[in-house]
């Protein structure tokens, strides 16, 4: 990586800043970037990243931290860091989830925590089972006779109400006391916001610690900010807040949408008080075209959002973008037509995988239809829910990248990475002993040829699970476990080896073992995805399909408007070119088949605008 001058430093791959970016990357204090959709977030911070590493201005050992709440978000922001500053900076740009990052904390220094509350290291994460039992075990008998995932929603809330040090005595400390350390047969188990309890508590009453964290991490990344609940925010307080390490937070108050988790709705004012934090808003939106970016900005006054002046690229001509409103008889009317919609396109050229189909919740249900339709056309159409972090997970990545060598060697970036993990695992870097390296390249090409001739004769599911044990072991699974922390925690391992066992299996016997083809439909490469608003956040498609724009499926818009009106803007914001609503006027597959719009007719008269959607009954 060249080092130059901060004033002769230009960002990376060609890129634009305007000008508030630009001033966020530079700035040398705490800064709050206030970003609709499309103005490329995770671009500014990726920009950040290298300016403070080319610049040398984040001086070796000095490190950046970057929280996101996705592992995928994560993930990607630190490919892109490591593509413009090369793999000299990878162990000094920590890109991680809140979760991740209050677990290292936990295990790093779970010795600088009282006996009392000090967890067993062996503890499993989230263990609902255990987590029930734990509940009865202290008392509660669930005398409301709630529902599972009302129940679940309770104990969530308990566990994280617990103070430390323990005061009360109540229901959530003798819980706590339970899975801390285990009982009857049971383990110890965490819950996600008991790990970020303890974590903070551990800064708190650790002044080294907290001295070592700040020291450490000279640069903090926030992504996402608006959705950083009490808890997280508590956390980022208790570690930098009056220290030197310079926090960048970028988030969108238009896209709060985890409000029901505990989202802090006044965070951003918050963060600027207490962390003393200048604001700079960007005004740019590159995704969505012209159109698109109307009904967005029509959507402002009901968000309690300026109607402030949004530009858009000037790739777009004033008036590209499509926007439609289909109200169909039924589901079935609803499924034959989508279907071939989405058909047209992809026979105009359009890849499958840059079409989404959005749902507000419960996607298999509201999809059946529609993607029975699309099998009949021989498209495929699928749920992305497990996929989406099955596809990230590091083991899961490291398998893909050696089973697509070992049918074609000829794949350099997979030949790169598994070169480069296997040298971790392995503790053997390039610049050691060229003959440590070399033999390691050696085993590593033996073992892709052995792994070839395995699937050749792969014919059963018993077969395969055999094929990915004798690659687990070449690597070492106490090699990978010790590698990623997450895997040494209980049987996560082994649950996330069995669901990709099952999915890649699954693929396998669809494509009738073409093993490139089922790994490209495993990475979901000619699928048309299906998922959630929440589960859409930080992605873009060309075409967006928003299925069921109904009262049942905003059921608690009368409760939380604000944060449904959030939730429609996200889904209208993801579409690069072109947004189609559906409203069914009976749904067969619902348990109460007529369908209204009385409570959410907001939206409907926001499409009615003259000119702003085309509708189709």
């Amino acid at each position: 990586m060249k080092i130059v001058a901060s004033e002769k430093w230009i960002p990376c791959d060609g890129v634009v800043l305007e000008d508030n970016a630009n001033a966020a990357v530079k700035a040398k204090g705490n800064v709050l970037v206030v970003a609709g959709p499309g103005a490329g977030k995770t671009e500014l911070l990726a920009q950040k990243a290298s300016y403070l590493f080319q610049t040398n201005i984040c001086r070796d050992p000095q490190k950046i931290l970057a929280i996101s709440f996705k592992n995928d978000a994560a993930d990607n922001l630190k490919k892109r860091v490591i593509k413009r500053c090369g793999k000299e900076v990878e162990s000094r740009f920590i890109s991680m989830t809140y979760d991740a990052f209050s677990k290292s904390l936990v295990d790093h220094f779970r010795f600088a925590l009282p006996e009392s509350i000090r967890p067993e290291s062996s503890y499993l994460v989230n263990d609902a089972d255990i987590i029930d039992a734990a509940f009865k075990k202290a008392g509660y008998n669930n005398p409301q006779r709630l529902p599972a995932y009302k129940l679940r929603t309770y104990y969530d809330s308990v566990l994280g109400n617990v103070q430390l040090p323990y005061t009360k005595n109540d229901l959530g400390e003798r819980v706590w006391g339970l899975l801390l350390k285990g009982f009857d047969d049971y383990k110890p188990t965490l819950s996600f916001k008991m790990i970020s309890i303890l974590s903070e508590y551990i800064i708190r009453t650790n002044p080294k610690i907290k001295r070592g964290l700040q020291l450490t991490y000279k640069y903090v990344f926030l992504d996402e900010f608006q959705d950083t609940t009490g808890l997280q925010y508590g956390l980022v307080k208790q570690c930098f807040l009056n220290s030197n390490s310079i926090m960048t937070a970028v988030g969108d108050n238009k896209q709060r949408i985890m409000v029901w988790a505990g989202a802090l709705k006044t965070v951003f004012d918050d963060y600027k008080r207490e962390f003393n934090a200048e604001t700079k808003k960007l005004i740019m939106n590159h995704r969505s075209a012209p159109r698109l970016v109307d009904l967005q900005r029509k959507m402002y006054a009901s968000l309690n959002e300026e109607d402030s002046a949004i530009c858009v690229s000037d790739k777009w001509k004033p008036e590209d973008g499509t926007i439609t409103l289909f109200i169909a008889k039924d589901d079935e009317q609803e499924a034959t037509a989508l279907s071939k919609q989405i058909a047209s396109k992809i026979k105009s050229g359009l890849e499958p995988n840059r079409i989404c189909i959005l749902c507000k919740q419960k996607p298999a249900n509201y999809t059946e239809r529609i993607i029975d339709e699309l099998k009949k056309l021989q498209i495929y159409a699928r749920v992305e829910d497990d996929y989406q972090n099955l596809i990230k997970e590091p083991i899961v990545e490291m398998l893909i990248s050696i089973l697509r060598l070992a049918v074609d060697i000829k794949h350099p970036h997979d030949w790169e990475y598994v070169v480069l993990k296997t040298s971790e695992l392995w503790n053997v870097a390039s610049y050691q002993s060229d003959d440590d390296y070399l033999k390691m390249q050696e085993a590593l090409d033996a073992e892709i040829e052995l792994l070839g001739s395995m699937m050749k004769n792969v014919a059963s599911k018993r077969e395969f699970q055999e094929l990915l044990k004798h690659a687990i072991e070449f690597w070492g699974g106490n090699r990978i476990k010790a590698n990623f922390p997450v895997y040494g925690q209980g049987t996560y391992l082994k649950e996330v080896l069995t669901k990709f066992k099952d999915y890649m299996w699954n693929e396998l016997e669809t494509t009738e073992k073409d093993w490139l083809l089922a790994i490209e439909n495993f990475e979901g490469l000619h699928s048309v995805p299906i998922m959630t608003i929440h589960k859409s956040k930080g992605l873009e498609y060309d075409v967006v399909y928003f299925v069921g724009l109904e009262d049942s499926a905003f059921w608690s818009f009368k409760n939380q408007p604000e944060e449904d009106r959030c939730a429609f803007f996200v889904a209208l914001s993801r579409a690069k070119k072109e947004i189609f609503f559906t409203f069914c006027q009976y749904r067969y597959m619902s348990k109460f088949p007529k369908q209204k719009h009385d409570d959410i007719n907001e939206f409907f008269e926001l499409l009615k605008i003259p000119g702003m959607a085309k509708i189709i009954e």
